[in-house]
């Protein structure tokens, strides 16, 4: 709900309005999906983290467990920022 007020002929106005679709709360605005485990070439294990980035609205976004982000290539690999590929595995 938001105050909105103004002036009229000399006299001041207000009014409260609320928002047709209201923003979701915060907490309530990245939801975990599921985990992927995944390798880079020297076998190193990772897990990718998919997030739904706002509920009801298609759309993912993709991390590691550390935050850091990861870019979805194809059905079977992710890039990290530094370039390294990661490979999903089938456990």
């Amino acid at each position: 709900m938001k105050a909105i007020s103004w002036l009229r002929d000399g006299v001041a106005m207000a009014m409260l309005h609320t928002p047709i679709f209201p923003a979701p709360p915060p907490s309530a605005t990245r939801r975990e999906r599921y985990r992927e485990t995944c390798q880079d070439a020297d076998g190193k294990r990772y897990t990718v983290i998919v997030w739904q980035d706002r509920p009801g609205v298609p759309g993912v976004s993709y991390s590691l467990e550390d935050g850091t982000p990861v870019h979805y290539e194809d059905e079977c690999y992710f890039a990290t920022p530094s370039g390294k590929m990661l490979t999903r595995c089938d456990d």
